[in-house]
């Protein structure tokens, strides 16, 4: 237990993509040497790249219907006030559509990686902002179980509808192994702020000399009609040396105390897996998606299902072709981790993802299940041009089943791929058509020489309104932005 000073200092509408059955995954190799663990400590962290696809399927996708009129852009703004910043995510009150939270990685505080939280509540048009509780004596993290951390990390943000908001984070100590996965918890009140009340553990590993690291969360709150709501989830990877699986907890009483990791990837994956995430059905049904990694660059996205609110899940199955990891040039570190979200209103699954689909070119994939996911539509191309690299995408549906989607794009760019704008697209009738793309940001932003840009940006929508969050640069001195976009 780091209580010391001297510890504190080491501190996817036409074909259908069934499942596959096991030996069509098995036919393809696991790659256990392109995995990665993508917490950021510290801004003179060295991130590893990904291995390039070296060929295989592209996992193209079938032509989208583009149609009627997009977005209207009302506003755009900086809710935060230090640089710089990456990894952001929003998420919207369910009881009041113009109360907003996000969260972001702040690398301010002595260069070090730390949470800021930002709520607005008039729509997205000002916002304050504070830190996650920091120890009042020397400045470090700290969380209810007396452990004192220099950095957190992967930020995730849900709201119930009790008016609680959970935060995901890891926590690091950037000198040495300790690390661990927490959540908190604060109430959203009636003030221009909020209080976090505690941060919770859910797996930690504070000893210095372990193997053990947790590693890319995500987190959703049931707010479901069914039996388990109010519950909430988190799913990571689960990092032993340097093989990991996807493992999952949940929590019944307000993220205050937490189950027993639940192992959802199988053994054979093992060392081959990233990037997952957690969505909560009509009924109150649990859904975990996450990333495959094969051999030569080749990736796929699976799931696995709970019915009985996330004490077992199903077997996970395929839910994508095998698909070409992006790969395009660039600084940053990229991805082609999927984003779900799944329709209050009629219990469709939707997901979507980045894939390296043209010689030159990564797309923005989306698919769709209207089966309780024992099936998905076959991908479909979100970006409405041909041009550019579109890649790290978020989604959502409101209440009105309105699927919003938003992402980086470097279409206007001239090919330089440290250029890059936000866009946006919605679809009204379950993602048969989509509305032509909505250039979000009115500049181009600026990555210059940065290594870390984050690993995923985030979007909100309620009410007739989407706000996507990114930041303007991450490591080249970028802040969160955030838009309020209106429906036609």
């Amino acid at each position: 237990m780091r209580r010391g000073i001297s510890s504190l200092l080491l501190l996817f509408f036409t074909l259908t993509v069934q499942p596959l059955p096991s030996q069509g995954q098995e036919s393809l190799r696991y790659d256990r040497t392109a995995i990665f663990k993508t917490h950021v400590p510290h801004r003179a962290s060295q991130l590893r790249g990904e291995a390039a696809p070296t060929g295989g399927t592209s996992g193209g996708g079938s032509v989208t219907t583009f149609s009627g009129t997009s977005y209207s852009v009302l506003l755009s703004v900086k809710p935060t006030t230090t640089i710089p910043e990456a990894e952001e995510h929003i998420a919207v009150d369910p009881s009041n559509s113009a109360t907003l939270v996000a969260a972001v990685s702040d690398f301010a505080l002595g260069g070090y990686n730390t949470t800021k939280w930002a709520i607005s509540r008039d729509n997205g048009a000002s916002w304050a902002e504070s830190y996650v509780p920091l120890d009042p004596t020397f400045g470090f993290l700290a969380t209810s179980d007396g452990n004192f951390w220099l950095a957190n990390s992967d930020p995730t943000v849900a709201i119930d509808k009790s008016g609680d908001v959970y935060l995901a984070n890891l926590y690091l100590d950037a000198f040495d192994n300790g690390n661990g996965l927490y959540v908190s918890v604060a109430s959203l009140g009636s003030g221009p702020s909020f209080t976090v009340g505690a941060t919770y553990p859910v797996a930690t590993n504070p000893s210095a000399t372990t193997t053990i690291q947790e590693d890319k969360p995500w987190l959703t709150v049931d707010n479901s009609t069914g039996a388990t709501a109010g519950n909430v989830y988190v799913c990571w990877s689960h990092f032993v040396g340097n093989s990991d699986s996807i493992v999952f907890s949940r929590s019944v009483n307000h993220a205050v105390t937490w189950a027993a990791p639940l192992r959802i990837s199988p053994l054979a994956q093992d060392g081959a897996v990233q990037g997952c995430q957690v969505a909560v059905g009509l009924n109150g049904e649990v859904y975990v998606a996450y990333e495959v990694f094969y051999v030569g660059g080749l990736r796929q996205h699976l799931l696995a299902k709970s019915m009985d609110g996330g004490a077992t899940f199903s077997t996970p199955h395929a839910i994508t072709p095998a698909f070409n990891e992006i790969n395009f040039k660039s600084k940053y570190r990229k991805n082609s981790f999927a984003a779900l979200t799944v329709s209050p209103l009629d219990g469709h699954i939707y997901a979507v993802y980045a894939a390296q689909t043209r010689t030159a070119g990564a797309d923005v994939m989306f698919i769709a299940s209207t089966d309780g996911g024992a099936s998905f539509t076959s991908p479909k191309v979100l970006n409405d041009v041909s041009t550019g690299q579109q890649f790290f995408p978020a989604i959502t549906t409101d209440t009105s089943s309105v699927i919003h989607v938003s992402w980086f794009d470097t279409r206007n760019s001239g090919g330089n791929t440290a250029l890059y704008d936000v866009f946006a697209t919605f679809s009204k009738d379950n993602g048969a058509t989509f509305a032509p793309n909505t250039r979000v940001t009115s500049t181009l932003i600026n990555a210059g020489t940065a290594t870390f840009i984050g690993d995923y940006a985030g979007i909100a929508a309620a009410q007739g309104f989407a706000h996507p969050v990114w930041t303007s640069g991450g490591f080249n001195n970028g802040s969160l932005q955030a838009a309020t976009l209106q429906l036609p």
